[in-house]
This record gives structure tokens, sequence and C-alpha cells, in this order.
């Protein structure tokens, strides 16, 4: 995403969830969905360094997740490998 490629230009665009915010692609794969990635421990606030602080960091990192997956038009794959992230934990089985 980096290099700016038009609309029209083929090919596969590798971003990080925070630079999908406001664009919308056809089909959107968000690789990687662990509970050791998502939410970012580095980004979330101890519970008990400060409690509200801590509630308000993981319903960012929960609505990042949300943006990356409403960027696709037609199709949405998410993957991860061990234990998925607590933020899909709602999410339906696919068929």
């Amino acid at each position: 995403m980096r290099d700016q490629p038009g609309a029209d230009a083929d090919g596969v665009r590798l971003a990080t969830m925070h630079a999908m915010k406001g664009l919308e692609f056809r089909c959107v794969a968000v690789v990687g969905a662990t509970a050791k990635t998502v939410p970012f421990a580095k980004e979330v606030t101890p519970p008990e360094v400060d409690l509200s602080q801590h509630e308000s960091d993981m319903l960012r990192e929960r609505c990042l997740l949300f943006v990356a997956g409403t960027r696709a038009r037609e199709a949405l794959y998410v993957s991860w490998s061990g234990t998925p992230s607590p933020f899909l934990n709602r999410a339906p089985e696919a068929h």
C-alpha cells in the first residue's frame, strides 16, 4: 500500500490493519489473527495499572480488527494458527 498503486492496478496489496481505514477492496484476507497478536499486547494497558484505560485500549483493538474486516466488498478470509483472537469468538463457523 505504501506505493499507492492505482485502483486499476492488478495484484495483491499488503497493508497493516491501521492502513486499511477508509479503503475498500473486492476481497480481504486478515492473516494471523491469533490471541497473541490481536489485541497487540504493547498497545493495551494492563488492567491492574488502569482498568478504564485497559477497557478503552481493548475496544480500540477490537475496532481495528472490525475495520480491517469491513474493507471487503465481496469476500473476507480470516486466518489464525493455534488460538484465535478473543475478538473472533463470536464469528460464525465457515461452511
